[in-house]
């Protein structure tokens, strides 16, 4: 493996590859450290999912960011000047600059939670100035309505088997739950925004400063509500993605990464800050949607087969851990909205 993987690497504009490994728990991509004699990079083997387009949206928004000064992995080109490298079996390969330092998978504190919102608010920032139209777009990615939708289609096709009697009574309280929500969301602006915020996407120094922004293959147009709830949803949360019993909804860190954010996010209108609980809700009944129809259909996410027998286990407890999740953010939502108020005031 490390061989091949090796002669991959050496199709990049980097000086004599000699070691790789296997590099993070990421569930999309199939992601290698490799060392060459100057310097360390991110090799990672692209998910069918993503087209070579991809990769044009993450050079030019990376360098953007570069230019502006914020830290931000890199695009390595190919020895003939590409952004990827296409093997003998079809699979789109790209290369990264390798920033060192460490990501959390759960259980970050407030004071860590603050800097990541800084962070955050920093990237948006920046990225509120530029008027880029993206080449790569992922069909359905953050709409609600046709995950909403699938769960229903989903349903219906399996309705006559031993999943759907596991699975319905919570596909039902989605359901319910989401038809409860309002639409005032769209009515704030689309702005470039990172697509998936979980905290192990946020890159941490030494010292617990955050430092940059990883996994940058779902940049786009949507509503800046969204990231944020994107990242609400792991930041805020006390347990892993797959702990139902310990899923709670942290408001402390929630505070701080929100004063954190607002701190240098200075472009954010009132309006888009107000949205911000109800889409923190939207988001998560539309991950545990995705969930609930990734378990009946046993495909996307890859197994980690430390945890789990299959990828209908994964998937139904991550479904069931999010709407735990989702019960806990709803018993907190008074608390939650005193602390949106509050920082309106500011």
């Amino acid at each position: 493996m490390e061989q091949n993987i090796i002669e991959i690497a050496s199709n990049f504009d980097i000086k004599s590859p000699s070691k790789a490994y296997r590099f993070g728990d990421g569930l999309i991509n199939d992601t290698y450290l490799v060392e060459s004699s100057k310097d360390k990079y991110i090799l990672q083997k692209l998910h069918p999912i993503f087209k070579s387009s991809v990769l044009v949206d993450t050079y030019n928004i990376t360098q953007y960011l570069s230019i502006k000064g914020l830290k931000t992995p890199l695009l390595v080109k190919t020895k003939s000047g590409k952004l990827f490298f296409k093997d003998i079996r079809d699979r789109f390969w790209r290369m990264l600059t390798y920033v060192p330092g460490k990501c959390y998978e759960k259980g970050i504190n407030s004071k860590q939670a603050f800097r990541a919102g800084r962070l955050v608010g920093q990237f948006h920032n920046i990225l509120s100035g530029f008027d880029y139209k993206f080449k790569h777009e992922i069909k359905n990615f953050h709409s609600s309505k046709a995950r909403l939708n699938k769960l229903r289609i989903t349903l219906k096709k399996f309705k006559n088997t031993g999943k759907y009697d596991q699975l319905v009574d919570s596909a039902n309280m989605v359901l319910a739950s989401y038809e409860k929500l309002s639409s005032k969301v769209e009515d704030c602006p689309d702005r470039i925004i990172h697509g998936d915020l979980k905290i192990n996407n946020v890159r941490f120094d030494i010292k617990n400063n955050a430092i940059c922004l990883l996994d940058l293959d779902t940049l786009g147009k949507h509503k800046i509500a969204t990231d944020i709830a994107s990242g609400v949803r792991t930041w805020c949360n006390k347990a892993d993605e797959g702990d139902v019993q310990n899923s709670k909804f942290n408001f402390e860190v929630f505070n701080s990464m929100l004063a954190g954010y607002l701190s240098t996010a200075k472009f954010i209108t009132k309006k888009e800050i107000k949205s911000i609980p109800e889409t923190i809700e939207r988001i998560i009944l539309t991950l545990t949607a995705r969930f609930i129809v990734d378990a009946f259909e046993e495909k996307y996410f890859r197994l980690n087969p430390r945890q789990y027998k299959n990828l209908y286990e994964q998937n139904k407890t991550k479904a069931f851990a999010q709407l735990a999740l989702y019960k806990d953010f709803v018993d907190k939502r008074k608390q939650i909205n005193k602390i949106i108020i509050n920082l309106c005031k500011q």
